[in-house]
C-alpha cells in the first residue's frame, strides 16, 4: 500500500468519526434538553401545587374569600418563581367546599414552543 492510499484512507476514516460525533453531540443535546424541561415541568407544578393549596387554605378561612385566595396564589406563585409568573391563571369555586387551582405555562426550551401547560388543584373545607 502505498503513502497516498494510506492518507486516503485515514482521511475517510476521519469524515466518518466527525459525522458520528456530530449526530452523538446532537442527540446528547436533545437529551439534555428534554432533561431540562421534564425538571422544569415539576418544578412548576410542584410551585403552583403550593400555591394552590396555599390559595384554598386562605379562601376557606372563616373570613376568607376566594378573592383573597386568588390574591394568595398569585402572590405565593409570584414569589418563588419571579420573571415567568405573568402567564399564570388561578381560578377558585367557593361552597361548602373551596377549591383553587393555579395554571400556567413553565418556563423551558422545548416546553415554550410546544405549549405545554401545567395546572395543579388543591381543596379545602370551608369554615363555619
Amino acid at each position: 500500500m502505498t503513502d497516498a492510499s494510506r492518507a486516503r484512507t485515514r482521511d475517510r476514516g476521519a469524515i466518518d468519526v466527525s459525522v458520528e460525533m456530530l449526530f452523538g453531540a446532537l442527540a446528547l443535546i436533545l437529551f439534555l434538553l428534554v432533561v431540562f424541561d421534564a425538571v422544569a415541568y415539576w418544578h412548576t407544578r410542584n410551585i403552583f401545587d403550593e400555591a394552590a393549596a396555599e390559595g384554598a387554605r386562605v379562601a376557606a378561612a372563616f373570613d376568607g374569600t376566594c378573592d383573597d385566595g386568588i390574591a394568595a396564589a398569585t402572590a405565593m406563585v409570584e414569589q418563588i418563581a419571579g420573571g415567568w409568573s405573568s402567564r399564570i391563571a388561578v381560578d377558585c369555586t367557593d361552597g361548602p367546599v373551596v377549591s383553587v387551582t393555579v395554571g400556567g405555562r413553565p418556563p423551558g426550551i422545548l416546553a415554550g414552543p410546544l405549549g405545554t401547560w401545567v395546572a395543579a388543584t388543591e381543596t379545602a373545607p370551608k369554615e363555619g
